[in-house]
């Protein structure tokens, strides 16, 4: 075992003197078995301001190329990359990227990806970007991030993208961006755009879109300083967005129910979390986004948007988030009002929002009425009281185990809890990443007595529980036996009613009383008897 090790360890100290006597005769660069750093400013400024073309620097996960004045067209084509790793691009401080500086020149082993990320930690937050600076290859993540200008001015001019680009993710954060140019219309796919932290983005329009927005699945516009969608500034028909996700922005007010021309047929999530949205209309149409599995409303003002009927009209959702959200109407129909049935419904989140108990305990009702599968109910920061039992059991009762509940691990283990968490059923599948009271990892507690628990609580039976903790496990077992002993005892009751009848008919067949003959008439036999003796 020894020698094994030391074998191992003889082999990782040559591959650091190998790392190292690769960056040896490199000035500007440092290096270590997982990075390089090459940085302008590590020599003379004068003499090594411009970026070269660097032959012999090792193979590692990531890259850092700092205060260069460009780089030039092919810079890293004589890089040799890692096989099968993640690598990473670092350009900081740069201010010129050329044509093709990153192109068909870079051999990414096909096991491998590429992300770039170029940033300016400067005061002078701007960058110039050649037509197709990108060109050709396929990029994991291009992140821009600190720059506040593209070619001197705030809107991201996309004639840097060049033919046959391929982006899986790209992102402006904390950038000056505005909008698109959409002059250049080539063949550039990315499939996540995100503008996030960009407080000078400030309206959207047709004309500020890129033109690449028609191969992106995914959107996202959030923490930026979003005042105002136009109308029709989606066309539908042109668009696969699978997301759309328009989160976090202090400004953003109104939600107009034209910002789309047409339905969104691939959508799949629509996210519209913590903006200050505070009016709607109220025949709101939501049919754009009809085709949406995926309802996201945190912190907002929840009755705001179920007035609008938008749960009937996203008949398809699965999934709805209303965490930390709030309602501000007062009604006690409120549920039976908005909550249209929504039988394909697989999870629902209503944590720490201001929903009551009784709010609570008519949702589930509700749901109950329509669901054919398991659905996840989240209440964290809910409190579930026995006093209010009776409503839980009889929605119990209905759902047979279709409700899992998330509770907040300090919740007590009352007979609410007991009733829910029944240790579940072997065919219900458990998801683990919910929270449970802690207090159901103690097998010694005392658990509820489900039946005594609706007897206290009077709670109206109108079947039996299914068994689990604290209830009698032979309960439904002796009402099935009853059952059938019933059933016996009318089929014994009813054979031997056929039995009596039976007996009666041959006691009757002996007498002289024949059914098969007729009845001779007494009267006639008197007369006959009397006519006798008088002769």
């Amino acid at each position: 075992m020894y020698l094994h090790d030391l074998f191992y360890f003889m082999i990782l100290i040559s591959q650091l003197n190998i790392v190292e006597s690769n960056c040896s005769h490199l000035e500007l660069c440092t290096c270590d078995i997982n990075e390089v750093i090459c940085d302008a400013n590590y020599g003379n400024q004068t003499e090594h301001i411009n970026f070269s073309l660097f032959t012999s620097l090792p193979s590692v996960d990531s890259y850092y190329f700092r205060n260069f004045n460009e780089i030039p067209a092919y810079a890293f084509q004589n890089l040799t990359f890692l096989s099968n790793h993640a690598i990473t691009i670092h350009l900081i401080n740069v201010k010129v990227i050329r044509s093709n500086a990153l192109s068909t020149s870079m051999i990414i082993p096909d096991k491998s990806t590429i992300s770039i990320n170029i940033e300016l930690s400067t005061n002078a937050s701007s960058i110039t970007l050649q037509s197709n600076a990108f060109n050709g290859i396929k990029i994991n993540r291009l992140r821009f991030f600190n720059i506040n200008n593209f070619n001197g001015r705030p809107i991201f001019d996309t004639n840097c993208f060049g033919e046959n680009l391929q982006i899986g993710q790209l992102i402006f954060e904390q950038s000056g961006i505005t909008g698109f140019s959409t002059a250049a219309q080539k063949s550039t796919t990315v499939k996540y755009l995100r503008i996030h932290a960009c407080p000078a983005f400030t309206q959207l329009t047709s004309k500020s879109l890129p033109s690449f927005l028609s191969t992106t699945e995914s959107l996202e516009i959030s923490n930026t300083g979003l005042q105002l969608i136009n109308a029709y500034t989606f066309q539908s028909e042109s668009l696969v967005l699978k997301e759309l996700i328009i989160r976090d922005n202090s400004n953003f007010q109104m939600f107009s129910s034209n910002i789309v021309d047409g339905v969104l047929k691939h959508l799949e999530k629509l996210d519209l979390s913590n903006n200050p949205i505070d009016a709607l209309v109220e025949n709101y149409d939501w049919s754009a986004y009809s085709y949406a599995k995926h309802l996201v409303l945190k912190q907002q003002q929840i009755d705001l948007f179920l007035k609008t009927k938008i749960l009937n009209t996203l008949k398809h959702l699965r999934v709805i988030d209303f965490s930390e959200g709030f309602i501000q109407e007062d009604n006690k129909d409120f549920i039976q009002n908005y909550f249209p049935d929504m039988p394909h419904l697989l999870s629902l989140n209503v944590s720490n929002a201001n929903f009551t108990e009784n709010m609570i305990a008519n949702l589930l009702g509700r749901l109950s009425n329509s669901i054919n599968q398991t659905v996840t109910i989240s209440l964290l920061g809910h409190t579930l009281h026995d006093r209010d039992f009776c409503l839980f059991y009889k929605i119990f009762q209905k759902t047979s185990n279709l409700l899992q509940l998330e509770l907040d691990e300090t919740h007590e283990c009352n007979c609410i809890v007991d009733l829910f968490y029944n240790d579940k059923n072997e065919s219900v599948a458990i998801d683990v990443t919910l929270k449970e009271p802690i207090c159901l990892l103690n097998n010694t507690r005392a658990r509820c007595d489900i039946p005594s628990q609706s007897i206290i609580s009077k709670c109206p039976i109108d079947k039996p529980n299914p068994s689990g903790p604290g209830t009698n496990g032979n309960y439904g077992l002796a009402v099935a036996l009853i059952g059938v002993g019933v059933t016996i005892l009318m089929i014994l009751i009813a054979s031997g009613s056929v039995i009596a009848y039976r007996r009666r008919r041959g006691d009757r067949r002996s007498t002289v009383i024949d059914m098969e003959k007729p009845i001779e008439n007494p009267l006639t036999v008197i007369m006959a008897q009397r006519s006798h003796v008088s002769h």
